[in-house]
C-alpha cells in the first residue's frame, strides 16, 4: 500500500545541497514519517538532516557539552519560526489547528538529560546533536494534507525543500554568542558535577538557583517546566550553614553555594506553602543541564537518586526489612521478600528498602507524599514496625554512604535526626542550629501533652 511515508525516502533523496543533505539510511516509522493527521487534515512528518558546521572548531569547548549549543540553535529556530513565512510547517501556520503543533515551538529550557524527558518537546536528544564537523537535526512539522497523486508529491517536496533551506540559513545566524553561552553553561554543569561527585558531595546549590516553575500546556511538570513569571525570591545558602565555593571550567566564574555531602542527613523544614517541595523537586533537576535563563543553572545532583512515595503497589518479592519484622496482614512471603497488594506504608518502605540496597547516591523524602506512620513512631503502631526515624536513631550506618534529603514541617521525630537542618519562612533560606531544634522540639512536646485530656 502506498503512503506519504513510503514515498518520503524518494522524496528526501531529492532535497539536498553543498551544505546539508538527508541521510539515505532514513528508518521509516521511526526517525522519518509523514502521516496524517487524527481528523485527516493535516500531514505531520520528521526526517533527519545533516548540516555542514565548523562549530567544534570556532568554538574550542568539549563536543561532550556542546548539547548547550544545540540547544541555543533550536531555540533560535522556535523563535524565527513565529515570524517567518518559510518556516511556517515548524509551527503548522496552514495547519487545520495551528495551537495542535504549537509543542514544535513551545521554548525548552533543558539542554541535556541522561532521561528520555521531555520527549514531546524539539530539543537536544539522540536525535539533535553537533558532530565534530555537523550538526544533526530532527526536522519536525505539519502542513496542510493533500491527497497522494504525482502532482503533489512534487508539491510537498517542494514545500519541504524551501522548508530546509531556509532552516539551515536560520541554524547558521545563530549568534555565536548565544552558542558560546550555552555550551559554557552546559560545560560548567557536567564539570561541577564530577567535581561533586570526586569530593564527598551528591548536590550543589549553587547562591542565586531559582527553583519555581512555571507551568504551561507542553510543560506541565516540575523538571520541564521553565523559570517562574514574576516574583520569584532566589536561594542563597546562609552562612550558618558552611556554603561551599567552586571555580567552573567552562566560564571561570567563581560560585558559592549549599553542598550536600554524601551520607549525610539534610532537612528541609518551614511552615506550609514555603517551597520545600519546590526545592526537592529542584533537587532532582539537578540531574539534568539547565540553558542560560532557566535559573537551575547551578543547582547540580549526581545521578541515580530516588524520591519514594506512598502510593499503593502491587508487591512481588519487595523487601520491607528493617521497617517491618513481620509481613502485613494480607500478604506473603517473608519480611525480605513480600508478596501481594501493599499498603502505602509498605509500599513505600520497599521502595527505601530497595534503594538503600541499590546504594544510591541519595533518597528524598517529601512530607507530603510520605507514609507518616512509616517516617515518625506512633502511639497505635505495632511493635513489629520500626519507622525511619527509629531506624536512624539506632542504626545510623545502614544508610552507607547514601544521603537523606527530608522536607516537611510535622516529621519532626525525623528531622531531628538529621545532621544539618535549613528552614524557608517567606521563600527565604535561613540556618536551623540542630540543637536549637532538638531542645524547642522538647518544649514543643511538653506544651502538647497539655491537650491531652
Amino acid at each position: 500500500m502506498e503512503t506519504w511515508t513510503s514515498h518520503l525516502t524518494d522524496i528526501c533523496s531529492t532535497i539536498t545541497s553543498s551544505g546539508y543533505h538527508i541521510p539515505h539510511n532514513i528508518r521509516l516509522g521511526t526517525d522519518a514519517f509523514m502521516v496524517p493527521s487524527p481528523d485527516g487534515q493535516d500531514l505531520i512528518f520528521t526526517f533527519p538532516l545533516l548540516m555542514k558546521s565548523n562549530l567544534s572548531e570556532e568554538i574550542p569547548l568539549p563536543l561532550s557539552s556542546s548539547a548547550g549549543a544545540v540547544h541555543a540553535i533550536i531555540e533560535y529556530c522556535k523563535r524565527s519560526a513565529l515570524k517567518n513565512k518559510d518556516l511556517e510547517p515548524l509551527c503548522g501556520k496552514k495547519s487545520s489547528n495551528m495551537s495542535r503543533y504549537s509543542v514544535n515551538v513551545e521554548p525548552c529550557t533543558i539542554a541535556s538529560s541522561q532521561s528520555s524527558i521531555a520527549s514531546n518537546l524539539w530539543r537536544p536528544d539522540e536525535q539533535n546533536y553537533l558532530l565534530s564537523n555537523s550538526i544533526r537535526l530532527s526536522v519536525r512539522g505539519a502542513i496542510p494534507f493533500a491527497p497522494l497523486t504525482t502532482i503533489n508529491i512534487k508539491v510537498i517536496r517542494d514545500i519541504l525543500e524551501t522548508y530546509v533551506d531556509e532552516l539551515v540559513k536560520i541554524v547558521n545566524k545563530t549568534p555565536v554568542r548565544q552558542l558560546t553561552q550555552g555550551w559554557e553553561t552546559v560545560q560548567d554543569q557536567q564539570c561541577l558535577r564530577s567535581y561533586l561527585d570526586k569530593n564527598g558531595y551528591i548536590c550543589f546549590i549553587g547562591d542565586g538557583t531559582r527553583p519555581a516553575r512555571t507551568y504551561t500546556k507542553h510543560r506541565s511538570w516540575h523538571r520541564v517546566a521553565g523559570p517562574k513569571d514574576g516574583v520569584h525570591i532566589p536561594f542563597y545558602c546562609p552562612i550558618e550553614s558552611s556554603p561551599i565555593e567552586i571555580t567552573l571550567e567552562g566560564s571561570q566564574k567563581t560560585i558559592t553555594g549549599l553542598g550536600i555531602k554524601r551520607g549525610e542527613i539534610l532537612a528541609i523544614t518551614g511552615s506550609n506553602a514555603e517551597g520545600k517541595s519546590t526545592l526537592l523537586s529542584a533537587i532532582q533537576a539537578g540531574e539534568d543541564d539547565h540553558a542560560p535563563g532557566d535559573g537551575r543553572e547551578y543547582l547540580v545532583t549526581i545521578p541515580g537518586g530516588v524520591a519514594p512515595d506512598a502510593t499503593n503497589i502491587e508487591l512481588l518479592g519487595g523487601d520491607l526489612r528493617p521497617f517491618f519484622k513481620k509481613i502485613p496482614p494480607g500478604m506473603t512471603g517473608t519480611p525480605d521478600s513480600v508478596f501481594g497488594q501493599g499498603s502505602g506504608s509498605a509500599s513505600m518502605a520497599s521502595r527505601i528498602s530497595d534503594a538503600i540496597r541499590k546504594q544510591v547516591p541519595y533518597i528524598i523524602i517529601d512530607e507530603d507524599r510520605a507514609a507518616q506512620n512509616l517516617m515518625v513512631p506512633c502511639y497505635m503502631s505495632s511493635p513489629d514496625v520500626q519507622s525511619l526515624a527509629t531506624l536512624l536513631a539506632d542504626h545510623r550506618d545502614w544508610l552507607h554512604e547514601t544521603s537523606l534529603i527530608i522536607a516537611g514541617s510535622g516529621l519532626e521525630l525525623l528531622i531531628a535526626q538529621a545532621d544539618r537542618i535549613i528552614r524557608l519562612e517567606k521563600h527565604r533560606v535561613y540556618a536551623q542550629s540542630v540543637t536549637g531544634y532538638r531542645e524547642g522540639l522538647r518544649d514543643f512536646f511538653d506544651t502538647l501533652s497539655k491537650f491531652i485530656p
